[in-house]
């Protein structure tokens, strides 16, 4: 039998790619004809079809929770016993499901930005069609090959389930947040098109396109936070980035883009990078849709590929590569017109530290995507499959992001068009003196670890000049009578764009440090122990309790008890686990972790006897506290940083 809730999907799918391509049809017509009623159509058609989109994914969330298995992604994705929280999230948890939240968040996005755009009439038309031009291709894929809505006839009684790995909570919101950054630089994207369409190459699409870019930065930033959080507690391997290809997807349309928010500042200011920056925004969006051809795909062995469908993959490759090929053709049409007004007038200038900083990240990229597409390369050139681990990753990367780190804290002081001596003295003396001081320091308390100690003193170089700006600011406000806090929350409110880039700044700082320090640090051991024995891993002691057998539905539970010490002082009681999936025969780690600034103590068990003797893995990481912290302080600083500036009032 076919539910309706299945045929009210399949229906708003359909009705969906016809909307969408009479939007084009419409909006096209609108262009050519400047024709306001045409394009009046366009845009409701874009309404009608993000209320499609929402309406089909309502109809997905109404047969989980209604357990209909007579649609096949249901029955493949949930079981009866499956609790609440994770039937909801079984939505994102195939590619189909992925495939519509796409869609949903690109409809919410595409109605706001065709809204917000309502008084760049030039801009809006070009942006609207470039929106529903990638709107008909998610369309394509879920009224076709991706449908969440094919029946399943006769219905099973029950379903398969969700993948165990996905039945985390940070899983919950590690996919949105990621697809929300995934898919809000299609705003930016077609903004730039537009621009190149109309030939309106001044700065009001870069203007528009920082807000629309630092927003699903913020997503993406958090989305790869949460991703590496999810593998730290749920794989069970002690680690939060392994350079795993869905990883280094993620990670490549981050580092594009925050090079855009830099040299968009040289485009703004001095006219220069005009084309560099139509590239970067063009680049960014490609390798989003890569990223998705990764995940969904299945071309690279991955943790995080959860879904391989070839053919959506070549369908993938090819808009990939029809986006591509337009795209780069309108900026070769119109390369003259974006030819830079200014040029760089000395090495020593904050241009030179933008410019410097912007290759490093497009470096980076290239670094990635090298080592992510190398075994499809060896394999299409030498008929093998050969992988690069993390050695060529961190030798190439540690280098390139302690140069960034530098310029995180060279280029905000450093003067435009040309530094003298002088202000290089004033700006850069004393953030220097405790880079050198720190590393001494350091150096003088054990520390040895040269990529280590380097990623310190270059922390305290970008402590010093984000303090240095700060006092100086507040003084200047102090000496106008302020109070020293109220200059201090003056100095932020009114600038928000500069002190909201510096919040950033101090959080990758923290970032960077708590990756070097749980990177370079990290302690390992492991025991196996009769219960009330004891063994130590650095600082802390461990007592074995002992083990306990329990059920959960479609679940066998394995907990050991264990009693930890720090020194004299008693810490608590931590129970790692291993669950045992029987319906999908799979086992899954539930490390147990005590968290604090200074470290993280993970505990794994790993194997046990019917004895009741356990083997406990235990390893110590210090300062990866400060990651997660990092990561909140960078989003918080990018968030504040695009609030409205306050308006002065003309005397």
């Amino acid at each position: 039998m076919v539910s309706l809730v299945g045929e009210v999907g399949r229906f708003a799918l359909l009705a969906g790619l016809v909307v969408a391509l009479y939007g084009i049809a419409a909006t096209t017509l609108g262009l050519t004809r400047r024709h306001g009623g045409y394009l009046a159509s366009g845009r409701r058609a874009v309404a009608v079809w993000a209320l499609l989109m929402a309406l089909a994914s309502a109809a997905l969330w109404t047969a989980f929770l209604s357990r209909d298995f007579s649609v096949r992604f249901v029955a493949m994705a949930s079981e009866s016993t499956q609790p609440l929280l994770q039937t909801i999230m079984a939505f994102w948890g195939g590619h189909d499901g992925a495939l519509l939240l796409w869609a949903l968040i690109l409809a919410g996005y595409t109605v706001m930005a065709v809204w917000s755009l309502r008084s760049h009439p030039d801009l809006q038309g070009p942006a609207t069609a470039t929106l529903l031009v990638v709107a008909v291709f998610f369309s394509v894929l879920l009224a076709g090959a991706s449908n969440p809505f094919v029946p399943l006839v006769p219905p099973p009684p029950d379903g398969q389930g969700l993948n165990p790995l996905l039945r985390n909570p940070w899983m919950s919101v590690h996919p949105p947040m990621l697809y929300l950054g995934f898919v809000g630089m299609s705003v930016p994207f077609a903004l730039a098109v537009a621009a190149l369409i109309t030939g309106r190459l001044d700065n009001t699409w870069v203007v528009l396109s920082r807000r629309w870019i630092v927003v699903p930065w913020i997503f993406l930033t958090l989305g790869l936070l949460l991703g590496a959080k999810w593998s730290y507690v749920v794989l069970g391997w002690g680690g939060y980035w392994a350079w795993d290809p869905v990883e280094n997807a993620a990670l490549m349309p981050w580092l594009t883009a925050t090079a855009f928010l830099h040299s968009i500042q040289i485009q703004e200011r001095r006219g220069m990078l005009a084309a560099w920056n139509v590239a970067l925004i063009l680049l960014t969006f490609g390798l989003t849709v890569f990223g998705t051809f990764l995940v969904r795909s299945g071309v690279l062995s991955s943790v995080h590929a959860f879904a391989e469908a070839p053919l959506i993959g070549y369908l993938f490759l090819g808009f990939l590569s029809a986006l591509l090929l337009a795209s780069f053709g309108l900026l070769a049409w119109r390369w003259e017109a974006l030819r830079s007004r200014g040029a760089v007038e000395s090495v020593i200038s904050r241009e030179t530290a933008f410019l410097a900083n912007n290759l490093l990240f497009i470096a980076a990229a290239v670094v990635v995507l090298l080592g992510t597409m190398f075994p499809v390369l060896t394999e299409a050139f030498r008929g093998v499959k050969i992988n690069v681990g993390p050695p060529y990753f961190n030798t190439v990367m540690v280098p390139i992001s302690i140069g960034m780190l530098l310029l995180m804290g060279i280029g905000p002081l450093m003067p435009w068009r040309q530094a003298t001596p002088e202000q290089l003295a004033r700006n850069f003396t004393l953030p220097s003196a405790a880079a050198v001081l720190g590393a001494l320091v350091l150096g003088l308390l054990g520390v040895r670890h040269t990529s280590a100690l380097l990623v310190f003193a270059a922390a305290l170089f970008v402590l010093g000049t984000i303090t240095l700006e700060m006092v100086r600011g507040t003084r200047v406000r102090i000496n106008r009578g302020e109070s020293a806090p109220l200059a201090l929350a003056r100095l932020f409110s009114r600038n928000r764009r500069r002190y909201g880039g510096y919040a950033v700044h101090f959080g990758v700082l923290l970032m960077l440090v708590g990756i070097a320090a749980s990177s370079a640090f990290d302690t390992q051991d492991g025991a196996t122990l009769h219960p009330g024995e004891r063994f130590s891993v650095g600082r802390y002691t461990l007592e074995y309790g002992g083990l306990r057998h329990s059920e959960l539905p479609g679940i066998d539970v394995t907990e050991a008890s264990v009693r930890v010490w720090a020194g004299a002082r008693f810490l608590g009681s931590y129970s790692p686990q291993r669950y045992f999936y029987r319906a999908q025969e799979q086992p899954m780690h539930h490390v147990a972790i005590r968290s604090s600034l200074r470290e993280d103590l993970y505990l794994i068990l790993s194997e046990w006897t019917p004895e009741g003797r356990g083997t406990i893995r235990v390893l110590v990481h210090p300062l990866v506290s400060w990651l997660w912290a990092g990561g909140i302080v960078a989003a918080l600083g990018a968030a504040f940083a695009v609030l409205p500036e306050r308006r002065r009032r003309t005397p």
